[in-house]
């Protein structure tokens, strides 16, 4: 079943927050836009969202507890930030929270764009269920597999090496090669992909 195309946007300015409501509905999203955390809260226990869009400055709030409060309860929703204050640290919290991406106000309707469509892809690959990811060589494979003459450690750990292959092989692919998208699709670095792939050629 594909994910529903719902956003969260939480923004406290109500010029900005009507701004993306009205782009991102344009964009075919479905869009429920709120202004603090509290009503974020409410919104994530109501329904469920493919992608967040932040703010980091809400008053004297905090989005970045926000932001780990969805890692931690939604991993599979992408986030994109989009804030007037952002700086090289808050940046690089971000990255390694796993963010899609990281915005600088004012945001143009391409930057957003852009940004949308990576976390869309993004949430879709998360959500592809890996046996539809692999090869139907490899799906033929499996069904006819007979665990029980396995060691089941053993098979777990093959299972998530390859696994782990088949899906930076579908983003390759689904990216043309190109390994910034591919790892940006992947929620990785470009550094780890090439150390991926590396060890991959090596075995």
């Amino acid at each position: 079943m594909t994910p529903p195309r719902r956003v969260l946007v939480v923004e406290d300015e109500s010029a900005q927050r009507m701004m993306y409501q009205k782009a991102l509905t344009r964009m075919e999203f479905e869009t429920v836009c709120v202004g603090s955390i509290e009503a974020a809260r409410a919104a994530l226990s109501a329904q469920s969202f493919s992608i967040g869009l932040l703010d980091l400055n809400l008053g004297v709030a905090n989005g970045m507890d926000l932001f780990e409060e969805i890692r931690d309860r939604f991993p599979m929703m992408s986030v994109v930030i989009a804030t007037g204050y952002g700086t090289f640290e808050l940046a690089r919290r971000s990255i390694h929270m796993d963010i899609v991406d990281f915005l600088t106000k004012p945001v143009s309707l391409g930057e957003l764009e852009t940004a949308m469509d990576r976390a869309w892809s993004r949430h879709v690959l998360v959500q592809t269920p890996v046996a539809n990811l692999l090869p139907p060589q490899i799906q033929q494979e499996t069904l006819h597999e007979d665990a029980a003459a396995l060691d089941l450690s053993m098979q777990d750990d093959l299972n998530c090496e390859r696994i782990e292959r088949e899906l930076i092989m579908e983003a390759l692919r689904r990216s043309e090669d190109n390994r910034k998208i591919a790892a940006e699709m992947l929620g990785i670095s470009e550094r780890k992909l090439y150390y991926k792939l590396t060890e991959y050629r090596a075995k």
